[in-house]
């Protein structure tokens, strides 16, 4: 079972690492079979330690949404991060501002990762005609006129910080889930380009399951 689990953790490392500039990648996402109706005013809740992570969240992702026709409210003019926040509070702040759903988003988890890219030798022949075999080296002085250089790459091992974040959509006519995803982000560089590629990665999966 836990060598299942590491190649699960390293296949999810090598789908970050090739997947262009993109730090993130879904791992999962569920849809509720019964919910046919498509989002138009989401009330977006970016549940971060940061208030500032959570002001920059909030605000893509609404620049993103309104790239598919869906408005965005960004929920932290509504719920100061301080403030002890409760279900009817929030349920309040969605009537008043018109919105059918509730955008949620949170890290669940967080781990490192390592990486081992292998050593190896490479071999370069250096002479007229390039590499002959032994059996050609029949005296000192053909031999003494050809050289091999030998380069030997040593093995790197490289960390990575990996968080996995889940994204809930909730109706807000009856607080059903309407839409479940989790996802793997990388944590390694720009911030605001890390959050951008997990607001993308998380609006392209609500548009191939028809929300938006």
């Amino acid at each position: 079972m836990m060598n299942c689990r590491y190649v699960w953790s390293g296949m999810i490392i090598l789908t970050l690492l090739f997947a262009g500039c993109s730090s993130t990648a879904l791992t999962g996402s569920w849809k509720n079979p019964d919910y046919k109706s498509q989002i138009k005013k989401v009330y977006i809740v970016g549940i971060a330690e940061q208030d500032t992570t959570r002001r920059i969240f909030e605000d893509n992702f609404r620049n993103q949404l309104s790239l598919y026709g869906v408005t965005g409210i960004s929920s932290y003019n509504d719920l100061p991060t301080k403030e002890v926040i409760d279900k009817e509070m929030i349920a309040a702040k969605v009537r008043a501002n018109g919105a059918d759903s509730v955008l949620m988003t949170r890290a669940i988890g967080k781990r490192t990762e390592q990486v081992v890219n292998p050593g190896r030798i490479s071999s370069y022949d250096y002479g007229p005609g390039g590499y002959y075999p032994a059996p050609y080296y029949r005296n000192y002085g053909s031999y003494y006129a050809r050289s091999r250089e030998i380069i030997y790459e040593p093995a790197t091992v490289n960390q990575y910080q990996v968080a996995t974040i889940e994204a809930n959509l909730y109706s807000a006519t009856n607080s059903e889930l309407i839409w479940s995803a989790q996802l793997e982000t990388m944590i390694d560089g720009n911030l605001e380009q890390i959050l951008d590629d997990l607001i993308e990665t998380i609006t392209k999966n609500l548009k191939s399951d028809g929300l938006i």
